[in-house]
């Protein structure tokens, strides 16, 4: 007789999902990932965004089988909350680096700021900072900065959705950002600094969301301590299926769903709206999330199976 689709599935385990960390100052993203392997006694846990040692706020950690989706949500919008300080400039671009250089210059007038940073605002090409963690030839770009022998990085596409100013006190400018994945707050700073004929430096960075995760639902590394020692960490482990949750669902018939587990496509018979360019949930009858998957000329194709 043939055996059901559910006898493949492998369900998810309670250690399986996503965590909001609230990350201080003065640890690394890495720091905080073998924290929490220590805390959950899990070895496969990964973040999805590097914050930089001094910035605090919103780390979202993949745990078990939710490594996989990684991808998908470090590619959600981010929200910044920063401060900089007009007249140096330093090595890393923020405070924790070498001054540069100390410059007089004439304190601009908010409309000045305001206009500044229009030219910001949209798709920008961006140079990433030569202290980043991004790889030259296999080696990350702050060790070769280290030893002297950092290159200029290539330019890449962002896009800066909104900057608001929030306060400026001269020296000190503090700004909200909305922007895409992949935008370095440290080299807007920078650039900003430049155009007001300044220089500047970030002096304090706060990522109060990712995606769907904020800050107002993170937890410190002892909150999570003390909710596993309780047995009560499903109070803030959020499933894969409720993570991507912004991504359209579809659900499937039982045989249907034994074809998307075994890489297969089938029919497509959903929404007309919904592009190839969409990524979806792939739910059983049950409602347990299968796959996620795109629209392909008329069929659902999945593109990674839960299985």
């Amino acid at each position: 007789m043939r055996r059901s689709f559910c006898h493949r599935w492998e369900a998810e385990s309670p250690m399986d999902g996503i965590l909001n960390i609230h990350k201080q100052s003065g640890m690394t993203s890495h720091d905080v990932v073998q924290a929490v392997r220590r805390i959950l006694k899990e070895k496969r846990i990964g973040h999805t965004g590097t914050l930089d040692p001094m910035a605090t706020g919103v780390l979202v950690l993949c745990v078990g089988k939710a490594t996989r989706i990684a991808q998908y949500l470090e590619a959600g919008e981010k929200e910044y909350q920063a401060v900089m300080r007009l007249g140096q400039t330093t090595d890393t671009l923020d405070a924790e680096g070498r001054v540069l250089e100390t410059r007089t210059y004439a304190p601009p007038d908010r409309a000045q700021v305001l206009k500044a940073l229009e030219g910001f605002t949209g798709a920008i090409m961006q140079q990433p900072p030569a202290y980043s963690a991004l790889k030259v030839a296999g080696v990350p770009s702050y060790k070769l900065a280290r030893q002297g022998k950092a290159e200029p990085l290539k330019p890449r596409s962002v896009t800066i959705s909104s900057i608001e100013l929030q306060a400026f006190d001269d020296p000190l400018l503090s700004l909200a950002v909305r922007c895409s994945k992949g935008v370095y707050i440290r080299t807007l700073c920078a650039d900003l600094g430049e155009v007001l004929l300044a220089g500047a430096h970030l002096t304090k960075l706060v990522r109060t969301r990712s995606g769907r995760f904020t800050i107002d639902h993170a937890v410190t590394l002892d909150r999570l301590a003390a909710l596993v020692a309780a047995g009560t960490l499903d109070q803030t482990l959020v499933s894969m299926d409720e993570a991507l949750a912004d991504m359209p669902s579809v659900a499937l018939n039982e045989l249907e769903a034994g074809r998307i587990l075994h890489g297969n496509s089938v029919p497509w018979l959903g929404d007309a709206s919904i592009t190839g360019s969409l990524m979806l949930r792939i739910h059983d009858p049950s409602g347990r999330l299968l796959a996620l998957g795109k629209q392909v000329r008329g069929d659902i194709r999945p593109e990674l199976v839960f299985s």
